[in-house]
């Protein structure tokens, strides 16, 4: 009996050896990639070691809680989402999951946000300076990779919740916003053939966006200023749209004009007057060089398909909507209406 009792105590010897030396430092057999894992809040040993499997992070669940058990570390355990890769060992797994600021970090961009408030954004949440973020933004060797026209990539992130890995830097960060523009905006929208004028569609979109202030008007603002872009009647081709000059004195554009310099939040004459603000609508007829802010879905479609409309004036009116002209005369009159009404 006590040889018995002998074996089964050296196997218990060795079992315990092998969970608490040799399984830790044992490597998932992976190829290399990084898993996304999710952890909730109050995740146990046992939810924690399925969470891995199910993501390819480890194939042995029963050994992989057991050793979370003996471990003591169990407690330490950060919720929230983590990039984890699955060649890692036990170990290694709960060193990523354990570590401050170890996981990945959430950040929404709203639609309409250009990119001097992404980059506010991303310092907000803690990643990156806002300053190493507008760098990037501008990095022509980005934007070439990515496939970026104009000179920055400005509409062309997708306004989207993210999880960021703090560890890859900015431009992997803007990498893969521009990712969620190509398969909402490329492959979704446009169905893989995005129209040869992208540029233009996308520029359009972003005025359309800041323009709104509900997503149902955006055809018809869209319309308007086609109209304003194509017909006859209106020579000038003057788009007229106050978020593109403010977008222009804003956007750290070098050398800055004598009015921006003198921008403080609030459009006056001198801005509305300054022709050496490319974007400048009210001085330059067209488009702007490129976009203003980075447009949701809504403005995409409406900058694609604008209304048929015969308007070629808007007005803010009461609660964010606004009032169509199709003369100049309605126009005025809309507008003595919304001065009155403040």
């Amino acid at each position: 009996m006590w040889r018995v009792l002998t074996l089964l105590g050296l196997v218990a010897i060795a079992a315990a050896v092998f969970l608490l030396v040799a399984f830790p430092r044992m490597s998932h057999d992976g190829t290399g990639v990084r898993r996304t894992v999710d952890v909730p809040p109050g995740t146990g040993p046992r939810a924690l070691a399925g969470i891995l499997t199910r993501a390819g992070a480890t194939s042995s669940p029963r050994l992989f809680a057991l050793w979370l058990k003996l471990d003591g570390r169990m407690p330490r355990v950060r919720s929230g989402r983590f990039l984890v890769p699955d060649t890692a060992t036990p170990e290694e797994i709960v060193g990523i999951l354990t570590a401050r600021g170890g996981g990945l970090v959430r950040v929404t961009i709203p639609e309409g946000f250009s990119l001097s408030r992404v980059a506010g954004a991303f310092e907000e949440a803690g990643l990156f300076h806002a300053k190493d973020v507008r760098d990037a933004l501008r990095d022509r060797t980005l934007l070439g990779s990515l496939g970026i026209p104009g000179p920055s990539a400005e509409g062309f992130l997708f306004p989207d919740t993210y999880f960021i890995d703090p560890s890859r830097g900015p431009k992997d960060a803007l990498a893969m916003m521009h990712e969620g523009f190509v398969k909402r905006v490329i492959a979704g929208l446009f169905n893989g053939r995005p129209p040869k004028d992208l540029l233009a569609v996308v520029t359009l979109a972003s005025i359309v966006q800041a323009e709104a202030a509900d997503a149902s008007e955006m055809p018809v603002i869209a319309g308007v200023f086609e109209n304003r872009l194509t017909r006859p009647d209106f020579p000038s081709h003057l788009l007229q749209a106050d978020p593109t000059v403010a977008y222009g004195c804003e956007a750290s554009f070098a050398p800055v004009s004598a009015a921006c310099a003198r921008f403080l939040g609030t459009l006056t004459r001198a801005q509305l007057d300054d022709p050496d603000n490319p974007y400048n609508t009210y001085e330059h007829a067209g488009l702007p060089p490129g976009p203003i802010c980075n447009p949701g879905l809504d403005a995409l479609r409406a900058a694609l398909h604008p209304a048929k409309v015969p308007y070629l004036y808007f007005v803010m009116g009461a609660g964010g909507h606004h009032t169509f002209s199709a003369t100049l005369e309605e126009h005025e009159r809309a507008v003595a209406r919304y001065r009155a009404g403040r």
